[in-house]
């Protein structure tokens, strides 16, 4: 207690409370969890939910891509046109993310969704093979796809990217319910407004499980013909292991005392300001992406611009610390039996965040394989994010499955 008091204190600029008695054996613990949940809201922030109580790959850095080894990765390309017109009333950063061409992709677009404002990108649109709707993770955007437009399309598959609301260069509402559930219907809308005919879905992450849900909704599951998950994680942030049926009571006992502390910390606007001013920085970003990426060449300009652009965003801490401390949602186990499409496992075998090993990770790359079918699971060397650390592997990989996918 003695030790928030101290860390809010100095936040507002003040004098610490001198509090006294039985908390004083607990200080110094609690002034170390500070420094981990520091670094690990800011890891959370820019990749997407980890399994950190589950997994002691968790603390392990990926390997380096040895030079040559693989394939070079496509250099980046800036979107080629911007095709959009943004309303007058928004505030002027809004504005300037909206309009901000999406990395690789030949059109930037935004699309009005329940009074909001979404950005969006596509390429290769006339494409006759089924279009291809791509949803970012945690803390992203549709530039994360930005050596996926080109491949598709070649393939003759229309390509679309979105940002989910409250992230990349669509709107940040703070009166918004975020949650898995808004995101998957925010999907579906997209594909039946804007695509106009029933697509395979791509989710990198939370971007996967928002995918997920969305083809299992029973209503409107006609409008998904397939999906590709890409390291799927399990919830909207980390609060599904209180309640999944893969985590230990351990873990679970650990889990409920940090996002105690989490939650209270965050719900303290003095102290959510100073932490999110202090992370959202050029360094602390492109160190917390080296740290999920094997090929660190990936890690550029572009790409970490594409993160700290729209955290200027004035809203932007406050739907952090919703999206952070809400409801995480249901993990897909649950409601797996629900979706009926074919499928495509992409995983990057040294992801950090969600191990093929560990948590989730073999009820992903062994259950549903083994079990499930139509079911396909690639494996490439990656970290978290396989689609831009290897985009060659991953294209390659996705390209030849939906190939195969039947034709209609």
């Amino acid at each position: 207690k003695r030790c928030i008091e101290q860390t809010l204190a100095a936040s507002k600029g003040a004098s610490p409370v001198n509090q006294v008695g039985s908390w004083r054996g607990i200080e110094t613990s609690l002034l170390k969890m500070m420094v981990v949940l520091r670094a690990g809201l800011l890891a959370l922030a820019l990749a997407s939910p980890s399994l950190a109580f589950q997994s002691p790959a968790f603390t392990t850095r990926p390997a380096l891509r040895q030079r040559g080894a693989l394939p070079a990765q496509r250099p980046a390309t800036a979107a080629r046109s911007l095709c959009m017109s943004t309303p007058a009333v928004l505030e002027q950063t809004t504005k300037d993310n909206l309009m901000r061409p999406v990395l690789g992709a030949e059109r930037t677009q935004t699309w009005e969704w329940e009074g909001y404002q979404v950005r969006y990108a596509s390429a290769g649109l006339g494409g006759s093979k089924q279009p291809a709707v791509l949803v970012h993770g945690f803390g992203s955007s549709a530039d994360t796809w930005r050596n996926q437009y080109d491949s598709l399309a070649a393939a003759g598959h229309p390509v679309y990217a979105i940002d989910l609301l409250g992230f990349g260069g669509s709107e940040k509402p703070v009166g918004a319910e975020y949650s898995i559930d808004l995101w998957s219907r925010q999907a579906l809308d997209f594909v039946e407004q804007v695509v106009g005919k029933p697509a395979i879905l791509f989710g990198n992450s939370i971007g996967s499980l928002v995918s997920c849900t969305a083809a299992a909704d029973e209503t409107r599951r006609g409008c998904v013909e397939g999906l590709v998950l890409m390291n799927c994680a399990a919830g909207m942030n980390n609060k599904f292991i209180l309640t999944d049926t893969k985590t230990s009571p351990v873990g679970k006992a650990i889990g409920g005392v940090v996002f105690g502390l989490l939650d209270f910390l965050l719900g303290q606007e003095a102290f959510a300001e100073w932490f999110f001013a202090r992370t959202k920085t050029e360094d602390n970003v492109s160190q917390v992406l080296k740290n999920v990426y094997v090929n660190q060449d990936a890690v550029d300009k572009d790409l970490v611009m594409s993160i700290l652009n729209p955290a200027d965003d004035a809203n932007a801490q406050k739907v952090f610390v919703k999206i952070l401390t809400g409801d995480p949602g249901t993990t897909p186990d649950v409601f797996m039996d629900e979706i009926k499409q074919p499928m495509l496992l992409v995983w990057g075998d040294t992801d950090p965040f969600t191990p093929l090993q560990s948590g989730y990770g073999p009820y992903f790359a062994v259950d549903l394989v083994e079990n499930r079918p139509e079911t396909e699971l690639a494996v490439v060397n990656a970290g978290h994010c396989p689609h831009d650390d290897d985009p060659e592997g991953v294209n390659k990989a996705v390209v030849g499955w939906l190939g195969r996918l039947p034709a209609k």
